[in-house]
């Protein structure tokens, strides 16, 4: 791990009990600041990854089991501490476990799955969410996850999709 992105995405993790921590004693600012941070570094990683050639294997798989982590604990936390709508964060961690799942089945029969636009757009309105939730627009933040959590939806049907297609592909 001795990459300049992969230490980013380390850190990324070491801020996840802190920022779940902050939240849960309605330090809700402080886990704003540290949630930028942590997102900054998501963008950062994959930038100098790609800008210094040093795109690594170890990175392609931390870097987006970082941003589930880091997304789902903050969701529970801020459901939690009732932030948030429970149902659309059970629809999000759900989506992410079962997607994370066909990619290690997929993977596990040399298949790639990889990151649709509705995937990465479903990322950027939970982000979105979450900073409106912290900042305490809760109504405004609960409506970016409800339209979150059907783009989460949307996407996870599409892997299956996916999956399935690849999947027929090799039996017929």
């Amino acid at each position: 791990m001795s990459s300049i992105p992969n230490t980013l995405t380390f850190l990324r993790m070491l801020f996840i009990p802190f920022i779940v921590l902050f939240i849960v004693e309605g330090m809700y600012m402080v886990s704003f600041v540290l949630f930028v941070l942590s997102s900054l570094t998501d963008f950062l990683d994959g930038y100098l990854a790609r800008r210094m050639k040093s795109v690594t294997n170890f990175g392609k798989l931390l870097d987006p089991v970082a941003d589930k982590i880091l997304t789902s604990s903050v969701l529970i936390a801020l459901t939690y501490k009732h932030l948030c709508d429970p149902f659309s964060v059970t629809a999000i961690v759900a989506r992410e476990e079962a997607v994370t799942g066909l990619r290690a089945i997929a993977a596990s029969k040399g298949k790639v799955l990889p990151a649709g636009n509705t995937g990465k757009l479903k990322t950027v309105f939970i982000m979105f969410s979450i900073l409106l939730l912290l900042s305490g627009f809760k109504r405004y933040g609960e409506i970016f996850l409800i339209i979150s959590a059907f783009i989460a939806v949307y996407s996870g049907a599409i892997y299956f999709y996916n999956f399935f297609r690849v999947s027929g592909e090799e039996n017929g």
